[in-house]
């Protein structure tokens, strides 16, 4: 018995009816910008500048949203003394912005 191809699989699962026209293409959709890739929207305060993350326990928030309410500023204006307090304690330069 020979071996059946790929092509006579096809023809028999189609029961020999010719095959229905293609449905008309469609208009390519318009490319919206995607926040966060090359070409989407950036916030002007973000030009320039990079994110860095870290995931850490709730506590690290409350703390600072705890110096944030004694102090003011924002969050980021916190983040930024900690990290520059150790850089300085590691003998590297700062950032001053």
């Amino acid at each position: 018995m020979a071996k059946a191809t790929a092509a006579d699989l096809q023809r028999a699962l189609e029961g020999g009816k010719a095959r229905p026209a293609a449905p008309p293409a469609l208009p390519e959709p318009e490319p919206t910008p995607a926040i966060g890739r090359p070409g989407g929207y950036k916030a002007p305060s973000r030009e320039g500048k990079t994110p860095i993350t870290a995931y850490l326990s709730p506590e690290f928030k409350s703390s600072l949203r705890l110096i944030q309410a004694k102090r003011g500023g924002t969050v980021q204006d916190l983040i930024a003394e900690a990290l520059n307090d150790l850089f300085a304690k590691h003998h590297v330069p700062t950032v001053s912005e």
